[in-house]
């Protein structure tokens, strides 16, 4: 599979997501088709570290399915990515009710640079770091530096306390400076611009 640079991953600007929204809410389906193609790898890559890929494909059209179906119910949304996260969470919740549902991460979570060999090291050892966390402190790594959530979109998203997002994420860069005390700066060099 090909490695995606998290830059082509990234959604337009906030107003612009906004501005597709309010056409799709309108009725635009050329708006509808372009949230869908803008999402649709993010929400994947995200499913993944829960379903397999085929649920997961459903998983993405049953979302969007109802958000089409139960668009004049939907209220304002003033974070179209995290609205789109938060709803497929809950499909995913959904479809995986009777089983026990745990975050994985997994080796699509990719960084490309040019010096991309030592780069690809570095990411695989701080993976390593990252899998040894619990299941719900590496799925708030994951929103927080991986697709570039804040603080408060974790919270909305997770249904849980913005004081809840800091204390798992602290808890968690804690333990990650303790089990690699030699690539855990290196992390955050890796996943920014």
């Amino acid at each position: 599979m090909a490695k995606l640079n998290p830059k082509e991953l990234r959604p337009p600007a906030n107003t612009e997501q906004e501005n597709l929204w309010k056409l799709f809410l309108e009725g635009d389906m050329n708006a509808f088709r372009s949230l869908y193609s803008t999402y649709y790898k993010m929400l994947y890559n995200f499913g993944k570290k829960y379903l397999p890929p085929t649920e997961v494909e459903d998983c993405i059209h049953d979302t969007f399915l109802n958000i089409l179906h139960y668009k004049n119910n939907i209220g304002e949304v003033k974070k179209v990515k995290t609205y789109l996260f938060k709803s497929f969470r809950n499909q995913l919740l959904k479809t995986k009710k009777n089983k026990q549902v745990e975050f994985h991460l997994t080796n699509e979570v990719n960084n490309e640079n040019d010096d991309s060999i030592e780069n690809e090291a570095i990411l695989e050892e701080v993976k390593k770091l990252i899998e040894q966390l619990s299941p719900r402190e590496k799925e708030i790594v994951y929103l927080k530096y991986f697709q570039n959530f804040n603080n408060h979109e974790i919270s909305d998203l997770l249904n849980i306390k913005y004081q809840t997002v800091r204390n798992i994420l602290a808890g968690a860069i804690k333990k990650l400076r303790t089990l690699g005390k030699d690539y855990i700066h290196l992390l955050f060099l890796l996943i920014k611009d």
